[in-house]
């Protein structure tokens, strides 16, 4: 277990028996439910960092030209 690891569950399991209002004895269900949270966090994480994909900028329209009346002489 790397020392990452091993800090994120102690602290968490820490955090359940606080939670718990500090029960006598359930040192190892704490310890075991903050290690398979600390395991389904890993699973649910990214593989690959997200790639943000270029997008193709959607070529505007040219403006019509507008009429310009001239008055007539």
């Amino acid at each position: 277990m790397q020392s990452s690891e091993y800090e994120w569950i102690s602290k968490r399991a820490y955090t359940l028996w606080e939670a718990e209002g500090h029960p006598n004895g359930r040192d190892a269900e704490h310890w075991g439910q903050a290690t398979r949270e600390f395991k389904l966090l890993n699973e649910s994480t990214a593989t690959h960092p997200a790639v943000k994909r270029k997008t193709k900028a959607k070529a505007a329209a040219p403006a019509k030209p507008k009429k310009i009346k001239v008055p007539a002489e």
